[in-house]
């Protein structure tokens, strides 16, 4: 009897589609995270390749499907997926994200001398990331300080979407609790949990300000190093619901760096009444101004750091101001934008292998320097380091023709005929038919197109691609 493969046999040199593993990355209760490449491009971009532990796992369509809705800096961009088919009676549901270089935000603040006016900046980009979310009516349901992601140069990342979930999406489990981590439950969730625990297909409806009252967590931790009541010790008050949590400490009693601006956030966050938190929008405003204009104490080191690894040290940390990442929570916004952000990596494989394996129906373009980093698992705990990764150096060249030299003095001709697996006339509003395909406009580039585009005409356009399929095989169990 032949065994059959699984997740975990993968190893580097495997290959997942198109993609060949180059090293383990990180493993979570439902997917693993390796590091990877197109195969035959060892100079290609690295990414995440995030593999589904259980065949077929509908998390993993879920979370595709809510990162494919939303183009954001601090939302992670899906480059791709598809099936890695073990056996004929079981496929692997895979993603591909962008590979981000950071820390997880405690190791962040460990590893570096962090200010209170870095962590309004970082406070003002993923409140900006769930405003984006939460407009939609989308949640992420498992906000935590692993799931934060900083680079050197100050971008934060909201990773993990493998617990999200919007208006009108079915349920995945029948637990009580949405599958996150305790220690960030709001205390709306914790009376919940308390009061129904034992009453059968009770489930909790969360709302946006869960994840509001988990960022205040992740802060209030980050700033303090200790996690704030009832999530400290929350299932040894299951046993007495109307127990009154201990009393929480102001950020500032515990550690007198703290400046009051990002203290008053915190308190905010950490709000007993859910509405008290405001809204991620108003958030992700309020802390983008008060990062400009906090006092001098928030530019005090809210820990000393006595020696940096040689790794962190060569590249410090760096004030970047919210509004340089992302726009103002209340400019609009809308799914038209995501439409013209383009393909890269789906055009690079579509000149290679087929689509076979691709999908999202639209991904935006993989960056030539890439600086990301792997997500973990939803249901972890909070970990020690993991920056992972480095730099893509260029992109692998289209068939039959040789890569461009450089990114800014070079553009692809649009082909003459479609791309293998592009969708082909009539197309939908907001792309054209340009010799039998249908094609995105960039409207914010102009030529040279570089690598991530397609020139003609004197504008710049990214290929529509199908939707990849699901395997004909056995229904999802």
């Amino acid at each position: 009897m032949t065994d059959v493969p699984t997740a975990d046999s993968l190893r580097p040199g495997s290959v997942v589609g198109p993609w060949r593993i180059e090293g383990y990355a990180g493993r979570g209760t439902y997917g693993l995270v390796f590091r990877a490449r197109l195969a035959g491009y060892p100079e290609s971009p690295l990414v995440a390749l995030k593999v589904a532990v259980f065949a077929y796992d509908p998390r993993f369509m879920r979370e595709a499907a809510l990162l494919s809705r939303f183009h954001h800096p601090s939302i992670p961009r899906l480059l791709a997926r598809g099936w890695w088919v073990a056996s004929p009676k079981a496929a692997h549901p895979y993603l591909v994200l962008e590979w981000i270089h950071g820390l997880p935000l405690y190791e962040w603040a460990r590893q570096h001398q962090v200010t209170s006016r870095q962590v309004l900046g970082v406070l003002a980009q993923v409140a900006g990331a769930l405003a984006v979310l939460h407009q939609s009516d989308c949640l992420h349901r498992d906000l935590k300080g692993d799931n934060i992601l900083v680079d050197a140069k100050g971008r934060a990342v909201l990773m993990d979407y493998g617990s999200g979930t919007w208006a009108g999406a079915p349920p995945i489990t029948e637990s009580l609790m949405p599958p996150n981590t305790p220690e960030y439950r709001s205390p709306e969730a914790f009376r919940f949990e308390w009061g129904q625990w034992r009453v059968q297909r009770a489930r909790y409806q969360a709302r946006p300000a869960d994840d509001l009252y988990a960022l205040g967590v992740s802060l209030y931790r980050l700033v303090t190093r200790v996690y704030p009541p009832p999530g400290t010790e929350p299932e040894e008050l299951k046993e007495q619901p109307h127990a009154r949590p201990p009393q929480r400490l102001p950020p500032e009693a515990l550690n007198e760096r703290v400046a009051p601006e990002l203290a008053e956030f915190i308190e905010q966050l950490l709000a007993a009444e859910p509405d008290a938190r405001g809204t991620a929008c108003e958030v992700a405003d309020a802390a983008q101004a008060a990062e400009e204009l906090a006092g001098p104490l928030a530019d005090v080191p809210l820990f000393y750091v006595n020696a940096l690894p040689a790794e962190s040290s060569a590249v410090p940390p760096t004030n970047v101001v919210a509004s340089r990442l992302a726009p103002l929570c209340t400019e609009p916004r809308s799914h038209a934008g995501m439409w013209r952000l383009g393909l890269a990596v789906a055009a690079l494989v579509l000149a290679t292998v087929g689509t076979r394996w691709m999908a999202p129906a639209i991904s935006p373009p993989l960056p030539k320097q890439v600086q990301l980093r792997v997500p973990s698992a939803a249901v972890a705990a909070d970990a020690g380091p993991a920056g992972l990764g480095d730099d893509g150096k260029r992109t692998p060249p289209k068939a039959g023709q040789d890569a461009p030299s450089s990114e800014k003095g070079a553009s692809l001709p649009l082909p003459k005929e479609p791309l293998p697996g592009q969708r082909r006339a009539p197309c939908e509003r907001g792309e054209m038919a340009i010799h039998g395909g249908c094609w995105i406009p960039w409207t914010t580039r102009v030529p040279p197109c570089g690598d991530q585009a397609y020139e003609w005409k004197g504008g710049c356009y990214l290929p529509r691609l199908n939707p990849a399929r699901m395997p004909t095989t056995e229904k999802p169990q």
